[in-house]
């Protein structure tokens, strides 16, 4: 005899003892998910649409291959011309996606699990303590493996149950509701997150939520820190930093040497490679860029600070 069971949750059977004994064939989240061939499929043959290479590609990665996202997808595409800025903007946020996924999801969970989801929105990837220390809640760990037998959108990043992160259209469905609900506690929730991180050893995650919530002093003094051991390491901090310096204020980083000298090389290294790409490779051709008097500006802000202090 073969039983078929389809349910959105885990059944209470024991299905460890099943799989171990090759009695149980699943069907799961990567299973279902659409290929590019068979989003091409769906969206062009059975939807009537018209779509390029391209854009089946762009929204089979926005929608992670989730079908209901498809069609959601395609529903809102049918009469429109510019499909390709369409697929660029579609995101959590658009109304069917977050009609459904409220309705169907979100609505239906106990409260504790709701505040659960939309708190730890703005985490990139979850874990039990990560988010204990972001949400107040006891038993992290529990509740992200409830909501992983529940199928509610969570992708396992590793085989060990400990990382976790939300399929990225449901993860924009939390965080556009968490600014609804509950905008003033974004900043502290962020800083939770920095502070666990900065606990425990990322400086880049740390500094990242650090910034989002508005702390922005200490997350000069984070960069200032920060920088100098990720190019010791050669950890891509040339793209990072750039990041992390723009998102300070101007008059912060002005009174900080350190800042201003580093912003200065990023912006003197980009004047250099202008300057070759445009064939001027003359002495002092790329003093002429903009990058270069805005990095030569602020090495000497950087310089003038250093002699104040």
């Amino acid at each position: 005899m073969h039983l078929v069971v389809a349910t959105r949750e885990d059944p209470s059977l024991p299905l460890a003892r099943l799989r171990a004994r090759g009695d149980l064939t699943e069907l799961r989240l990567a299973d279902l998910r659409f290929t590019p061939a068979e989003a091409a499929e769906f969206l062009n043959r059975m939807m009537g649409l018209n779509l390029s290479a391209e854009d089946i590609a762009a929204l089979e990665a926005r929608t992670e291959g989730w079908i209901a996202g498809l069609q959601l997808a395609a529903l809102s595409m049918q009469g429109r011309s510019d499909t390709a800025g369409f697929i660029q903007a579609f995101t959590g946020s658009h109304r069917f996606v977050l009609d459904y996924l409220v309705e169907e999801v979100l609505q239906r969970q106990p409260e504790h699990v709701r505040s659960f989801l939309l708190q730890t929105a703005i985490l990139d990837r979850l874990g039990g303590p990560l988010c204990e220390a972001v949400t107040g809640q006891k038993d992290g760990r529990g509740i992200l493996e409830i909501l992983e037998r529940g199928n509610l959108f969570i992708v396992p990043l590793d085989d060990k149950r400990e990382w976790y992160r939300y399929h990225h259209l449901f993860a924009e469905v939390l965080q556009a509701r968490l600014m609804a609900e509950q905008p003033d506690q974004v900043p502290t929730l962020h800083r939770r997150a920095g502070e666990w991180f900065e606990q425990n050893g990322s400086a880049a995650d740390t500094i990242r939520h650090t910034l989002a919530a508005g702390d922005f002093e200490r997350a000069a003094d984070l960069v200032e820190r920060a920088v100098p051991e990720m190019r010791r390491n050669r950890q891509g901090a040339t793209v990072t930093e750039l990041g992390w310096l723009k998102a300070l204020p101007d008059e912060l980083v002005r009174f900080r040497p350190v800042l201003c000298v580093d912003y200065a090389l990023h912006y003197l290294a980009a004047a250099n490679g202008r300057a070759w790409r445009l064939g001027c490779g003359r002495p002092n051709a790329g003093w002429r860029c903009r990058p270069a008097r805005r990095g030569w500006s602020l090495w000497t802000k950087g310089n003038f600070a250093a002699c104040r202090v």
